[in-house]
């Protein structure tokens, strides 16, 4: 029963990120629900194995964004080096919210730990903000369309700002890593919520500066007008 308990609130977390992760890359969800369900559902597997079986809990946040980038690059046929800077993106999003709860619960002395109450509490809250944060992205159109989704692009050449982006996720992954051994190591909230605050802008203003670029270069595309 507790294995159960564990994949259902895991999967809900893993589909909470995903949608998210989708909905700041303008990705059409509904053709892919399918997928996102399905996905959702073999990273909670995954997870349990991380936690549970292999008790990996301080290299969590280490191995699964590795795995979450071959599900964006695999399954939902988006390029590698953009699959690399979605799931950053997301993830960190996602690691911000949860950072912000984790740092108000440990304002009344709670630690959230892995298969508790607490740590259920916490993901059906985090899961619910990240949802209806997506449903807002949606909604008013809020996020990046440079990334071109259900082909694969060869980057022959990574400068300027797509090797800004490149560098920052390396950094952003970087920051996920550390977030369960920065928790559960050192229970230092305040330190992972304001990485996580970094890390997640750095990469939003050079995400919005590629979108420009993107959109500057569709314009002359359209007519015609060499830049």
């Amino acid at each position: 029963m507790s294995v159960l308990i564990f994949l259902i609130f895991s999967m809900w977390e893993w589909f909470a990120l995903i949608m998210l992760a989708f909905a700041l890359y303008r990705f059409e969800i509904r053709y892919h629900l399918g997928q996102i369900v399905f996905a959702s559902f073999l990273l909670a597997l995954f997870s349990y194995m991380v936690f549970n079986v292999f008790e990996l809990k301080l290299f969590a946040t280490l191995i699964q964004p590795v795995v979450v980038f071959l599900f964006f690059w695999l399954l939902f046929k988006i390029p590698v080096f953009y699959a690399g800077i979605v799931v950053v993106n997301g993830y960190l999003a996602y690691c911000l919210v949860t950072s912000l709860i984790f740092y108000t619960i440990h304002q009344f002395g709670i630690t959230s730990y892995p298969s508790t109450l607490t740590s259920y509490i916490t993901q059906t809250v985090s899961g619910l903000l990240v949802l209806l944060l997506a449903r807002v992205a949606v909604k008013y159109r809020i996020g990046f369309s440079f990334v071109q989704h259900g082909r694969e692009i060869v980057m022959k050449n990574i400068s300027g700002t797509n090797l800004k982006l490149l560098l920052l996720t390396i950094v952003g992954y970087i920051a996920l890593s550390s977030f369960n051994i920065l928790y559960y190591g050192t229970n230092n909230t305040l330190f992972i919520l304001i990485s996580a605050i970094v890390a997640f802008s750095l990469l939003q203003y050079w995400a919005f500066k590629k979108e420009h670029e993107a959109a500057f270069w569709r314009r002359n595309k359209k007519y015609k007008i060499d830049a």
